[in-house]
């Protein structure tokens, strides 16, 4: 039976009519019409999940598994606040999160009612689209009722994808479930035909004059149709493609640029930035090609993007390319190479590059971060899907290869911590294959609450670098200056994962050496387990910030010239 509010079952006929079938439910009387009605469905998956925070990025998880838009439903008051940070890391990832928040009727809000707060545009530009719904009343209210939630749930991917926030006020009585059948409903559909990019002449002129031509790859996520066509351009017209692992598309072998970037002289810096500058996708891992294309600059920025944004990331923008990506890059592959001179420059250019990767080693890497990182990701089966958590893991990953069959994902929308582990767990409830989360110590106790759910997939694997606080933070040049670093920075401490992740069912090894680690990896990654496991890696933040310097000390030595590795003075 569903809840006899118009209002709620109009929004539960208009989600199945457009597909929104997995809603992700925190408790609530104020929300429990919506909770009685949706859960009560077969034609709905439901997930519980007590906290609000944990559960918006469960719901994100959801939806990188599935690919499709899912639902969050809250109650009223300071929960809907707590869905912020998967709001902003949905919007900001381009991920179709619906939100669904309780609410009380217009005229209690502001006279001290309980659970009562202004909740109405409480996500702000973050969200894409966000309406107020009627308490209905009459076929008028009825009618502004359906045109505002089709408005909503067509926002969630209207060119470019993001979140929608439907608020919706209920008036007691709650909790008469007398309605036996949803209503027929009216469902508005909105379809985008296919385009040719505008001034195709103009963009090939300028695209064949250049010799020095990169495409920089953001965050994408999988199966984005696009490895074939820059394998393609990077052949025809010796253009170098640079990727890192969250963009899932591989061109040759990755280049680990940012071990190129960090082990090149400022003379070698100059000869590898580009002319022409091509960047899709979201957000890159690396710092250093920040550092490096904003300092060595390019003559001019083409940024691919279906929004029309304008994202200056590099601080070189000169057009903004109103596309996806596919489109762009099948227009920039029909083009003809460019003349001879040119393209031979171009095959320096590129060939520089490869000169640079060509010289990079694999230096022995002591018990620490890194070498657990390093372990993991070259025993990594085949499709299997990797979670990175923010900061250290993220970062240290990029240093290494992982197969190409491996689905790639972390919040790197915003760069937060808070909801790593809730999207992992939220991802393998909604996936078939093995889920396996790379998170360190901080970040997997802020967010604990994200196990605190009875849809734990026996397929989630989660390896926690403990090195007793912040890691990160020892990195980084000038912060062990300040006096506050131990306590209030890397915030040390001497906690375990282990009475916390046995008690919600997961098998936990504990791993304190080389030895450790290798014994366990394999049960770790085994598909024959059928419970989830946890691997926490125990470590010192001192060991890992001598061997990340070690590591990269170790490159300068090898591709510097004697004389320029005198000379450079860049940090």
């Amino acid at each position: 039976m569903y809840s006899d509010k118009k209002n709620v079952l109009e929004l539960v006929a208009l989600l199945k009519a457009h597909g929104i079938t997995n809603i992700v439910l925190s408790p609530g009387s104020r929300n429990s019409p919506l909770i009685q009605s949706f859960a009560t469905d077969k034609d709905f998956t439901c997930y519980s999940v007590v906290d609000e925070r944990s559960a918006g990025f469960f719901t994100l998880g959801i939806i990188q598994a599935t690919g499709k838009p899912a639902a969050v439903c809250c109650t009223s008051g300071t929960a809907t606040l707590n869905l912020a940070p998967a709001v902003a890391e949905a919007y900001y990832q381009e991920l179709p999160l619906l939100i669904i928040s309780a609410d009380r009727p217009l005229e209690w809000i502001g006279q001290m009612e309980g659970q009562t707060i202004h909740q109405t545009d409480v996500f702000g530009k973050m969200a894409l689209c966000t309406v107020q719904l009627p308490i209905v009343n009459n076929n008028k209210e009825l009618w502004y009722c359906n045109r505002l939630i089709n408005e909503a749930i067509i926002s969630l991917n209207n060119g470019a994808k993001g979140p929608a926030h439907i608020n919706i006020p209920l008036d007691e009585p709650l909790f008469n479930f007398t309605s036996e059948e949803l209503p027929k409903t009216r469902v508005i559909k909105q379809s985008t035909l296919n385009y040719n990019i505008s001034e195709k002449d103009r963009y090939a002129e300028r695209f064949q004059k250049h010799s020095k031509k990169m495409i920089v790859v953001g965050q994408l996520p999988p199966e984005n149709n696009i490895s074939e066509l820059l394998k393609s351009i990077s052949r025809k017209h010796n253009v170098v493609v640079l990727s890192d692992h969250l963009s899932n598309i591989i061109v040759d072998d990755n280049l680990h640029y940012d071990t190129i970037i960090i082990s090149s002289s400022e003379t070698e810096l100059k000869k590898l930035a580009p002319d022409l500058l091509i960047t899709i996708g979201g957000h890159t891992v690396s710092k250093k090609i920040k550092y490096f294309l904003r300092t060595f600059g390019v003559s001019e920025h083409w940024h691919i993007s279906n929004s029309g944004d304008v994202v200056d990331t590099y601080q070189q923008l000169t057009d903004i390319i109103k596309s996806d990506n596919e489109t762009f890059l099948s227009y920039i592959n029909e083009l003809s190479p460019s003349q001879d001179e040119a393209q031979n420059e171009a095959e320096s250019y590129k060939e520089l590059w490869n000169k640079k990767r060509a010289l990079l080693t694999a230096p022995k890497i002591q018990y620490s971060d890194l070498y657990a990182v390093g372990l993991l990701l070259s025993s990594l089966p085949e499709n299997v899907s990797l979670h990175f958590a923010n900061s250290h893991s993220v970062y240290l990953s990029q240093l290494y290869n992982i197969p190409k069959s491996v689905r790639c994902f972390s919040n790197r929308g915003t760069n937060g911590i808070e909801g790593s582990v809730s999207t992992a767990v939220g991802y393998a409830a909604a996936g078939e294959e093995l889920t396996i989360l790379l998170i360190g110590d901080l970040s997997f106790f802020y967010d604990m609450n994200g196990i605190w759910n009875r849809h734990i997939s026996p397929k989630l694997r989660i390896m926690i670098n403990n090195n007793g606080g912040g890691g990160i933070f020892d990195t980084l040049a000038g912060l062990k200056n300040s006096t506050a670093l131990t306590d209030f920075i890397t915030t040390e401490h001497s906690t375990s994962a282990k009475s916390w992740t046995e008690q919600q069912g997961f098998i936990y090894f504990s791993v304190n050496n080389e030895d450790d680690l290798k014994k366990h990896l394999p049960t770790f990654l085994s598909n024959e387990i059928t419970a989830p496991v946890v691997l926490e890696v125990f470590t010192s933040i001192d060991k890992n910030s001598k061997e990340i310097k070690a590591f990269y000390q170790k490159q300068k030595l090898n591709n510097y010239d004697s004389k320029e590795l005198d000379n450079d003075k860049r940090v």
